[in-house]
């Protein structure tokens, strides 16, 4: 009887300790197919995990010479879109990156991006930790209508 008590008292208990696997989750990715000779909107979800906030303060890829992260704001009456050094994640949250809104800006492609490639970019986080990601180039990207 003790054996059962704990081993149940070490499975609930055990069952209830905080989140140990990979904090950084990176879901949802895709690059919506440009126009020619333009660049191109990478979108994404960031999920924080962990118990302490984190920051994606680069990105790369081979695809483009220059990788931003850009925000869209609404200032003096019109949409305005601008590069920011870092976008903050906190703990236990998540961060879309969609269109009309923060995104990454692949810039100076090195060829043409079509519907079905597929692109690697890197993210690098402030703590230095790193993910890459495969992204599908699409025409329209998840939650968007044909």
């Amino acid at each position: 009887m003790k054996m059962v008590v704990a081993f149940l008292l070490v499975a609930v208990f055990g069952c209830a300790k905080e989140h140990t696997g990979d904090p950084i989750v990176v879901r949802d990715a895709w690059i919506r197919e440009p126009p020619p000779r333009s660049p191109a909107a990478g979108y994404l979800v960031i999920e924080n995990r962990g118990g302490e906030p984190v920051a994606l303060v680069a990105v790369a890829t081979e695809a483009a010479a220059q990788t931003e992260i850009h925000v869209m704001e609404y200032k003096d009456d019109r949409m305005t879109m601008r590069r920011v050094e870092e976008l903050q994640v906190p703990a236990g949250a998540e961060v879309a990156l969609k269109p009309g809104g923060t995104h990454l800006m692949l810039m100076e492609l090195r060829q043409p991006l079509r519907d079905g490639d597929e692109v690697e970019l890197v993210l690098r986080f402030g703590d230095g930790t790193e993910r890459r990601v495969q992204m599908p180039v699409q025409k329209k990207g998840l939650y968007e209508s044909e």
